[in-house]
């Protein structure tokens, strides 16, 4: 599959040559269509990829709240409880109240934006087609005939022009004939069944489209994959693979932390404010709470094996 790079490079047109050879703009059209069909079909491939990987993790992070969303709930009232009796501890002893207790850092998914719809064909497209070759010699003996001269250099060079246009039909040389006409004063896009001006700029706002999505889908992927959350949960399949309950380890480890907490709380409720002991728990927890990390996810050490 070719990359966002290779695709700009080959995708670049050159009109001028396109509008001196109406053959080698259809062929030049047909290959930058094909071009843009793959990429799209790419930019499908990369989008699914996207939309399961992304229905995993949501689907993950359901199971998560599941299991420990009440558990994580609980132990963050304890610590809010915890630090307002430290904070009576702190005032009645003359000291700084404490940091508030490390929280959870809840990162979001990255949200994907809309892509942008691909415009329709232009309508010249879609109503005109090519002549045919037989049209283009009625068009050329129009044009070239010698009894159009204007003096007798004029004529000798129409009937070698037409001339050249008779070979060129008897060899079905469309080519040759549409040369004929341009360089006659024909338009070139009544050769080509299309505007060509028009097709081009089609193309280019396709391939525009096309290429910025490839860019924010990479982007997006990348973040996806990179996110804690999608770290977690692909740690978490792999405990569960090896037949560990992880979650469950997580359960149990929150509800230890409640059960400490509360112990706490009961302690610091029968203190008594300004003494050296409430000095004491009071330090020991400014120190605790102000050592410890936010936790992103509650991890046991089981998911960090292979």
């Amino acid at each position: 599959m070719p990359t966002a790079g290779d695709n700009a490079r080959s995708m670049t047109p050159d009109l001028s040559k396109a509008l001196l050879n109406p053959q080698l703009w259809r062929l030049e059209a047909a290959r930058r269509r094909r071009q843009l069909e793959d990429l799209q079909t790419f930019l499908a491939t990369l989008e699914r990829e996207y939309a399961q990987l992304e229905a995993q993790v949501r689907g993950f992070e359901e199971r998560y709240g599941a299991w420990l969303g009440r558990g994580w709930a609980q132990v963050e009232t304890l610590q809010g409880e915890l630090l307002r009796a430290l904070e009576v501890l702190a005032r009645a002893g003359g000291n700084q109240p404490p940091s508030p207790p490390p929280q959870r850092r809840r990162q979001a998914l990255p949200e994907l934006p809309a892509a942008l719809p691909f415009p329709a064909p232009p309508a010249s497209e879609l109503a005109n087609s090519a002549p045919t070759l037989k049209e283009l010699h009625r068009r050329a003996a129009m044009r070239l005939h010698p009894d159009r001269a204007h003096d007798p250099a004029d004529r000798e060079r129409r009937e070698a022009l037409m001339r050249d246009a008779n070979l060129a039909y008897a060899d079905a040389d469309r080519a040759t004939l549409e040369a004929l006409l341009i360089a006659s004063g024909e338009s070139p896009q009544r050769l080509g069944g299309f505007d060509v001006h028009a097709h081009w700029r089609w193309l280019e706002r396709c391939e525009h489209i096309a290429q910025g999505r490839l860019r924010v889908l990479r982007a997006h992927l990348v973040l996806l994959r990179q996110h804690p959350l999608t770290v977690l949960a692909e740690a978490v399949e792999r405990a569960e693979a090896r037949g560990l309950a992880p979650l469950a380890v997580m359960a149990a480890r929150l509800a230890a932390q409640q059960q400490e907490l509360q112990q706490q709380l009961y302690i610091g409720a029968r203190l008594q404010p300004g003494s050296a002991l409430s000095a004491a728990f009071l330090a020991q927890w400014q120190q605790r709470w102000g050592a410890e990390p936010p936790p992103k996810f509650a991890q046991p050490s089981c998911l960090s094996g292979s």
